[in-house]
């Protein structure tokens, strides 16, 4: 796949007994676009970030899935001890799409979100 050159980070939400931790995966070697689009609101229209992933089948760690309602950071984090507002410096987005696209001669993983 074409400038998949980007480091991205995987934060994942375990909910256990006691509370809320998170789980952050590292994955190098995506390709990363985002883009601003115009969305209806409650005033008339506002801006909005959305952004699409592509992350190569051969780049995602085993046992690892991008799921719906994940984190994806752009570039390296290590420890979360709140979700969002830790890496809310930084450009990330909350997944709301992911397509599995791991047939074919491009396998990777399809992710979007806002």
């Amino acid at each position: 796949m074409l400038l998949c050159n980007e480091t991205v980070t995987l934060v994942h939400a375990v909910r256990g007994d006691d509370g809320e931790t998170y789980a952050c995966t590292q994955v190098t070697g995506a390709s990363w676009y985002g883009k601003a689009v115009t969305v209806p609101s409650a005033d008339g229209a506002r801006v909005q970030n959305t952004y699409k992933v592509r992350i190569p089948a051969d780049s995602m760690p085993p046992g690892v899935t991008p799921c719906t309602g994940d984190y994806l950071v752009r570039g390296t984090v290590t420890q979360i001890t709140r979700a969002p507002a830790d890496f809310a410096a930084r450009e990330y987005f909350l997944i709301s799409a992911v397509g599995d696209n791991r047939r074919g001669r491009l396998q990777h993983w399809a992710v979007s979100g806002a």
